[in-house]
Formats: C-alpha cells, sequence, structure tokens
C-alpha cells in the first residue's frame, strides 16, 4: 500500500512535469512564431510614408486643435481636395491667411472637428481625447444621429469598443499627445467602415497593405507616379525616361500606337502628354475626335460662368463657345471661381468627359436638377481639366 501511494506520487509528479514542459514549449511556440505587433518607430514611419504627419518629432508632446485638422484632413478621403486659397474666414478666430486655415476649413465642414460657441475654433487650444475619437469616428463615417444621450461618453465607448484606443491610455477630458494621435489615426486606418466590410485604409489609400496580422504595410504603399502635364509639338519632343517605341501609348485614354500620336501632332498642332512610370507608358491628349474615347480635349473662350443663389462662391456650370458644361469637383469649381485662375472671356485648353448616361439630368440656373425632357438644351459633359498650354502648367488635380 505504501509503495503504491509512493509510485502514484512519483508518476503524477511526471504527470505534473510533462505538463508544464509541454505548456512551456507551448507558450514558446506561440510567442517564437507570432509575427509581432507594429511598433511605436513603425506606426510612425506608416503614417510619414502615407504623407498624414511630416516627421517623427515631440511625440511626446501635446498638439494645437489648428494642427490636428490638419492630420485629420491629410488621413481623409479629402486630402486632395484642400485649397490653398479660401475666400472667407472660416471661423471668427480664424482668419482667412491664418495657419491651417484651410484644413480647419475641411475639417469643419466633413464633421472631423467642431467648433464652439460664439463661431470659434480654438486653433491655439490642445487637442483632447474627446476631440480624438470623434474625428477618428468621423473617418469612420459615424456621425452625431448613431449617439444617443451624451454624445462624448458615446463616441468615447464606441472608439474604445472598436479598439481604436489601442496603446492609448486617456480619460474623455485628458489633453493627448502626437503619439496619441498617430496610433489613434493608425487603428482608424485598420478599422473596417461604419455598416461595411471594407477596410478604410484600404479604400482612401487605395494602395496600402493590410498585412495577414491586419497592420498596416506602408513600405509597400506607392503613390500613382505620373509626370506632367506636357505640351509638344513634335512627337521627337517627349522626354520619357524609357524607350516610347517599345511602351504603351494612349490617346484620349484609347490605346493607340506611336504613329497615331504623330499624326495628331501634325493635324492639331500639338499635344498633352504625360508619362506613367508604373507602367512605362504614354498618356496623351489630342483634338481627335474618337466615338471611342470617353474624354475630348478642346479649346475655347469662357462665355459665361453660372453660380447657384444658393452658393454664390463656387459656380456649378460654365459655357465654352457653344457648349454647356457641368462643374463636378472641388477643384474645377474652384478653376473658375472668383478665387481662381479663370475668367469670362479667357481662351483656355480643357479635357471634358462625354455625356454618356447621364446626359438626361443637369441643373438649370438656381442649381436645381432638370431631366432632359424637361429643357431642349442638355449639358455636353464635364470638365475634368483645365491647361495652359503656353506655360505647360496644370491647373488642377494635382
Amino acid at each position: 500500500m505504501y509503495y503504491w501511494h509512493v509510485n502514484t506520487i512519483k508518476i503524477n509528479k511526471c504527470i505534473f512535469i510533462v505538463q508544464i514542459v509541454l505548456f512551456t514549449i507551448i507558450l514558446n511556440s506561440i510567442f517564437c512564431n507570432a509575427k509581432p505587433l507594429k511598433t511605436e518607430d513603425d506606426r510612425v514611419k506608416t503614417l510619414i510614408n502615407l504623407k498624414i504627419i511630416e516627421d517623427g518629432g515631440n511625440l511626446n508632446t501635446n498638439v494645437t486643435r489648428a494642427e490636428f485638422a490638419k492630420i485629420v484632413v491629410r488621413a481623409s478621403e479629402n486630402r486632395d481636395k484642400v485649397s490653398d486659397i479660401l475666400s472667407e474666414s472660416v471661423c471668427n478666430d480664424v482668419s482667412i491667411d491664418a495657419p491651417y486655415a484651410a484644413y480647419i476649413k475641411k475639417a469643419i465642414e466633413n464633421g472631423y472637428m467642431f467648433t464652439f460657441l460664439g463661431g470659434l475654433f480654438k486653433p491655439y487650444e490642445y487637442v483632447t481625447y474627446a476631440d480624438l475619437s470623434r474625428a477618428c469616428l468621423s473617418l469612420l463615417s459615424y456621425s452625431n444621429k448613431d449617439f444617443r444621450g451624451n454624445q462624448v461618453v458615446g463616441r468615447i465607448l464606441k472608439f474604445e469598443g472598436l479598439g481604436l484606443n489601442e496603446n492609448i491610455k486617456r480619460d474623455s477630458s485628458e489633453l493627448v499627445t502626437k503619439m496619441d494621435i498617430i496610433n489613434g489615426i493608425y487603428n482608424t486606418l485598420k478599422e473596417k467602415i461604419k455598416d461595411t466590410t471594407e477596410i478604410y485604409g484600404a479604400k482612401v489609400f487605395d494602395k496600402l497593405i493590410i498585412d495577414n496580422d491586419k497592420e498596416l504595410n506602408a513600405s509597400e504603399y506607392k503613390e500613382s507616379k505620373v509626370e506632367g502635364p506636357f505640351v509638344v509639338h513634335n512627337v521627337d519632343e517627349i522626354n520619357a525616361p524609357f524607350e516610347i517605341t517599345k511602351h504603351n501609348v494612349y490617346i484620349n485614354l484609347v490605346k493607340r500606337s506611336l504613329d497615331d500620336l504623330k499624326y495628331d501632332i501634325i493635324v492639331y498642332g500639338y499635344a498633352i502628354y504625360y508619362i506613367d512610370l508604373d507602367n512605362n507608358s504614354i498618356i496623351a491628349y489630342t483634338e481627335r475626335q474618337d466615338i471611342s474615347s470617353p474624354v475630348d480635349l478642346r479649346k475655347g473662350y469662357v462665355y459665361k460662368i453660372y453660380y447657384a443663389a444658393s452658393n454664390m462662391l463656387m459656380p456649378y456650370r460654365v459655357d465654352i463657345d457653344r457648349y454647356k458644361y457641368m462643374l463636378d469637383s472641388e477643384e474645377v469649381k474652384f478653376i473658375f471661381s472668383a478665387s481662381g485662375s479663370v475668367r469670362e472671356e479667357d481662351y483656355i485648353v480643357y479635357l471634358c468627359n462625354k455625356m454618356n448616361d447621364i446626359d438626361s439630368v443637369y441643373l438649370d440656373d438656381s442649381g436645381k436638377v432638370v431631366h432632359k425632357n424637361d429643357e431642349s438644351e442638355p449639358y455636353n459633359g464635364s470638365i475634368i481639366l483645365v491647361f495652359d498650354v503656353n506655360s505647360t502648367k496644370r491647373w488642377c488635380n494635382d
């Protein structure tokens, strides 16, 4: 009996030791094979590569609301829609020429940030944890109607419920540091857009890689490398870092040959082209009329610029010679606005799309949507780009 008891103890001890050894092996296997989470330095470099922030300095300092407006807009789908010139003050305490004024305007317009009573933005106050949670949730398409009762508390609970507070330890009224903001934006880029399965960062930065471990790989993110526009009057003037006779040539977005481009330059006297460095291609625009092309390059005098009564700052329509065009994008509207570069009676070269499926819908002089059956003169398309051929300057879509 005694010996059985001893043997039982020895057996149990051996089992216990084996269990410890196996558990240790399993733990070692997990931690040795698991991919490490992105380090602080990795997260900083990711946002620098995406051009959301400019540098990795002063990570432990607080950030002003004005500085934060620039960061959050650069992390948004509106990052390329910021005008350098404003026609009116943004807030009572933010003048037209104030630092970050254009970013503050975009941040307010899109609900990323808010104004205080009296129309104040308080640009030099520091950003709080509540400010950060609001901005990040707004990027993911959450709005006031998604939160009942106390908006601040509701937003913070959602912010933390989604895990956007990873690597951030703050209270609602507590000030955040630059590193906290970097962490919040980084976590937002990994999160799904509200009511969708689409990852925010992959949508807004269309070539951003999301690793299998759900971390961002901005080292593989590359913005499209396109140089131009350039104006040539002879095909020999085309200067590209590759042999153009051996690569693709597109004219008005239709694949053509180099001989076609030579012919167009002879007939029309010039061509406007871009160099697509990613694909070693020449993307040219000429006055060739091609039924298979979705765009036309045209020249003409600006006859009239129209403003809707509801918005006297940005035009919605322009007449060039006998054609009527929609102005869809904010960049093109700005070109034709009072603050832009184009005026009535100016002679311009422009790229327009052809009105295909949407040629039955347009706007009247008041900015109201009108159907083709309601009026006999539909639009001839919408303007995509405006060029200054003499200086080869591109006026929009930088």
